[in-house]
């Protein structure tokens, strides 16, 4: 197929048209988790907050299955990218069940939870193939393109979807649709990357317990997993009361609606978007631990700027500094274990990220709540911007230790 590190350019080519085409599969579905699944279940089956929880909660639950459907798609011999079409299709399936019992709330949740969970869960196996078909020096800037496209069709159909139902609430099982075949077309263009199985013949010994003794072994990765936990906590806490900061009267700012859709919705969502290419380019650039360092303090300014000094400009410039740190975080997220990890245990890396991504996403917005209702919005700042600090110290910690990136496939031992 190629050498280790270069492949050849018609498997770029491929590659990358097909992820182009699949970013705007994704976009589509992202309203999904976004908007309509729950706007979906308030306005027409009147919803409780269990039902509501659930439907937040699915692409946790995906994030956290990820642990295991690594090491099964290994034992499998399929390649990574037939084996991401075949999560595709499943979830096309979901949410097939959802339009299909559309007059049914047991089968739209049920329906909606399996269609947006399983795609998180395929998330590890398309690190692995994007690992072997896009060259090491560009590979940060050929994933933002697809983060591009994606956020922007989110941002389209968000508002054309919005505008559809606006007209006709009963139109609603068009949407749905409209998800099965998102979700079909991903998986055609999946199905046309070309990659390779997880595991060759003479490997073995791999699952879900030895992809968690590689993350203890490998002690940067140990480490990036520690800290990001951290990070993802006090930024997480801090994004999930954003809102509740700018309309509730305990917090004395009751914003109207315009601008607050205007605080939360549009400044992040445009910075985010044309920061990515940046992001893709630095990420290429320079030591991914310097990144990891360089997104966090920008996370950490947000944080300090958005809660801290009750002025609007301000907010809005926080805001937009939580745009730009998602535009990197985002690339990290989904390539920083490329730079780790040798090819065949990419997706084990992936893997063991992803379910602590999950964790972490289940926890946070409780974490959150339960500091404002007991304390304060400044509390709340103060303690997420002490997290995000402990963050980055621990990176750069790691980064004074001498341990250099060196851009491909290194192993545990190595560190």
């Amino acid at each position: 197929m190629s050498l280790e590190g270069h492949p050849e350019l018609p498997l770029v080519q491929r590659t990358f048209a097909a992820e182009s085409l699949r970013a705007v599969c994704a976009g589509v579905l992202e309203t999904a988790l976004a908007t309509f699944a729950v706007f979906i279940a308030v306005t027409v089956f009147e919803s409780g907050p269990v039902t509501k929880s659930i439907l937040l909660a699915s692409p946790a639950i995906g994030l956290l299955g990820s642990l295991v459907a690594v090491p099964l798609v290994a034992r499998t011999r399929m390649s990574a990218s037939h084996a991401s079409a075949l999560f595709s299709l499943i979830s096309a399936a979901g949410f097939a069940v959802a339009a299909i019992g559309y007059g049914d709330e047991r089968f739209f949740v049920i329906g909606m939870t399996l269609g947006i969970g399983v795609i998180t869960m395929g998330m590890p196996l398309q690190t692995h193939y994007l690992r072997r078909n896009y060259p090491g020096r560009r590979r940060g800037r050929l994933f933002s393109v697809s983060i591009f496209i994606r956020a922007a069709t989110t941002m389209i159909a968000s508002w054309g979807f919005g505008e559809y139902l606006d007209r006709n609430l009963a139109n609603y099982p068009v949407l749905l649709w409209s998800f099965v075949g998102a979700a079909m077309l991903a998986a055609v263009c999946q199905w046309l990357i070309p990659s390779d199985p997880l595991r060759s013949e003479d490997q073995d010994g791999h699952g879900f317990f030895a992809a968690l003794r590689m993350a203890w072994n490998d002690r940067v990765f140990f480490w990036l997993l520690v800290s990001s936990m951290i990070l993802g906590i006090g930024v997480l806490s801090a994004m999930a009361l954003r809102v509740d900061y700018l309309v509730n009267p305990e917090h004395g700012l009751q914003f109207d609606v315009k601008t607050v859709s205007l605080i939360t919705g549009v400044v992040p969502s445009v910075v985010r978007l044309i920061s990515t290419f940046f992001w893709g380019w630095l990420f290429d650039r320079i030591n991914f631990l310097k990144l990891r360092i360089a997104v966090n303090t920008v996370f950490l300014v947000g944080i300090l700027l958005y809660y801290v000094w009750p002025e609007i400009i301000l907010i809005l410039i926080g805001s937009a500094f939580f745009g730009l740190g998602r535009g990197g975080g985002e690339i990290f997220f989904n390539l920083f274990v490329t730079k780790l990890a040798k090819p065949e245990y990419v997706a084990d890396y992936m893997s063991v990220h992803t379910f602590m991504a999950g964790v972490r996403t289940l926890l946070t917005p409780f974490f959150g709540f339960f500091l404002v209702q007991s304390a304060s919005i400044p509390v709340l700042a103060a303690v997420s911007a002490m997290l995000v600090i402990v963050a980055l110290v621990i990176v750069k910690n790691l980064s004074l230790e001498g341990r250099e990136d060196s851009g491909e496939g290194r192993t545990a031992s190595q560190f």
